[in-house]
């Protein structure tokens, strides 16, 4: 069985202490996954260690730092053809960027996303549900309330497909629900 390598010590040690609520050890962690993974020439370790040092960061509060790594991976992600990763890379830095109210940013980087899902890379169901989802939260920030509502009745066929993932109640159908019943009032 083959060592893992330094860059994947250093990434299950910040996975290890995200759970455990320590950021800063978690962020630690994931700045030597990435140096690590430089040193290797591990471009896909690389850019998973940057999304998880990005979503530390998310965590936190810190939206630049958390956008600063993100974008870097996406980089990377589309530098290795990774189109499920890119995606969902895409989505995070949409909703960052929602987040922030840079709609502009949101748009580009969501509606790149949903693209890649409905070319039919191979990605989880809950990924490109998710990036429905985030598409219709963004319509509704514009005021594009047709748009959403288009969006948000999509969203929920795909939650209510993944029953299976959603543990009593499917939070994601009831979420679309929720939001339609509002657009419809």
């Amino acid at each position: 069985m083959e060592q893992s390598s330094r860059g994947h010590q250093s990434l299950a040690q910040g996975e290890t202490e995200r759970r455990a609520g320590r950021a800063e050890d978690a962020r630690r962690a994931f700045g030597e996954a990435i140096a690590h993974f430089r040193a290797e020439g591990d471009l896909p370790g690389e850019a998973k260690s940057l999304t998880r040092q990005a979503q530390i960061a998310r965590d936190t509060g810190n939206l630049d730092w958390a956008l600063h790594d993100q974008i870097q991976a996406i980089a990377l992600f589309r530098r290795i053809g990774d189109g499920a990763a890119l995606a969902h890379a895409l989505r995070h830095a949409g909703d960052m960027f929602a987040e922030q109210g840079r709609l502009a940013h949101a748009t580009a980087h969501l509606h790149e996303a949903l693209d890649l899902y409905r070319a039919g890379i191979e990605a989880p169901p809950l990924d490109f549900a998710n990036a429905l989802r985030s598409v219709a939260l963004l319509a509704e920030a514009l005021g594009e309330r047709a748009e959403a509502r288009r969006y948000w009745e999509e969203a929920r066929e795909h939650y209510a497909r993944l029953d299976s993932v959603f543990p009593g109640e499917n939070e994601g159908v009831r979420e679309a629900e929720a939001h339609l019943a509002t657009l419809a009032g």
